[in-house]
């Protein structure tokens, strides 16, 4: 788990002497190193450089995709696609789909379109799986109204490809059981329980069970389960907790602080940490479920989907007062 590490880390360093007077918050470029850590791509700069310039070129005038979303949209393409060129007409293609649907402008609407590209489903087509989208964040939004929003989008798209029939009422019966045992209500709640939902193996109590159990593991092992680590807590709660080693995760958070220029981030260290420890127990076929692989690998994605959307939300807006 420490080679995981030391090549994310390596990703990071070279990340950063190539962009940065390109991307002033780390974080991105955390993650970003994450994805080409995860695909075991190697990552050619000059290359990422060239489909960010042509995605910006493609953008509109006040486009998301003008700004630092189009590194992490350009890093997305070029780790799952051949020829990621060729996939840039049909990325906003797709956001023209998911406009017409309703869905507000932005970097979550364009994390939505790229969730669809890069998991492509034969069962649904294109207008299929944005119908499901919008009837499943509509569900969310009479739920939690004042929770529910933009941000939501690329999970409600994973939510879209099950073929449940109540997962309104899964993700509810999590967020009320789990807010029983010590979890916050609020949007990072919301977010866990929508991750439970996707593991349709498990039965209701068992998974609650899990969840608390990795909750536990964290603040024994000294990391206080802050609300921002409600995701990668969920992550964690869908892996065998017969193979989970909470002290491999945490070995993996304090080498990252060790290293250079990371130390700083050590709330974006504890999800790299659970992030990576999560895509070495794929690669070792340790899940319970071969189904909980694939689930876990959209998961992942998701994740980083918020969270990139959250750290240019944060930094856009801190640039624009800057300014002002």
């Amino acid at each position: 788990m420490q080679d995981k590490v030391t090549g994310f880390a390596e990703l990071y360093y070279k990340l950063n002497d190539g962009l940065k007077w390109k991307v002033s918050d780390k974080r991105i470029l955390m993650t970003i190193a994450s994805m080409y850590a995860m695909n075991h791509k190697t990552l050619d700069l000059d290359n990422l450089l060239r489909i960010a310039d042509r995605i910006k070129d493609k953008a509109g005038l006040f486009s998301a995709m003008k700004s630092y979303s189009r590194f992490t949209a350009a890093a997305a393409l070029d780790v799952k696609f051949e020829q990621p060129d060729a996939q840039i007409n049909q990325l906003f293609q797709l956001y023209d789909l998911f406009r017409k649907a309703k869905f507000s402008s932005g970097v979550y609407t364009y994390l939505a379109a790229s969730t669809v590209l890069t998991n492509p489903d034969s069962s649904f087509t294109y207008d299929q799986i944005i119908r499901r989208t919008k009837e499943l964040h509509d569900g969310m939004k009479k739920e939690h109204v004042f929770l529910t929003g933009a941000s939501d989008y690329p999970l409600a798209v994973l939510l879209a490809y099950e073929h449940q029939t109540d997962i309104i009422q899964q993700m509810e019966m999590y967020y009320d059981e789990l807010s029983k045992y010590g979890f916050w209500k609020g949007n990072d709640l919301q977010f866990l329980s929508h991750i439970l939902t996707l593991d349709r193996e498990a039965q209701t109590d068992d998974l609650v069970g899990r969840t608390v159990a990795v909750m536990d593991a964290f603040r024994a092992s000294g990391i206080r389960p802050k609300q921002l680590y409600y995701p990668v807590i969920g992550m964690l709660a869908l892996l065998d907790m017969q193979t989970f080693d909470m002290s491999e995760v945490t070995s993996m958070y304090h080498a990252l602080n060790e290293k250079k220029g990371l130390k700083w981030y050590k709330d974006m260290n504890v999800i790299m940490a659970a992030t990576l420890y999560i895509n070495g127990k794929q690669e070792n076929n340790s899940l319970a479920e071969a189904s909980i692989h694939t689930t876990l690998e959209t998961i992942l994605q998701a994740q980083q989907a918020v969270m990139i959307a959250t750290i240019t939300a944060a930094t856009t807006a801190a640039n624009s007062s800057n300014n002002s």
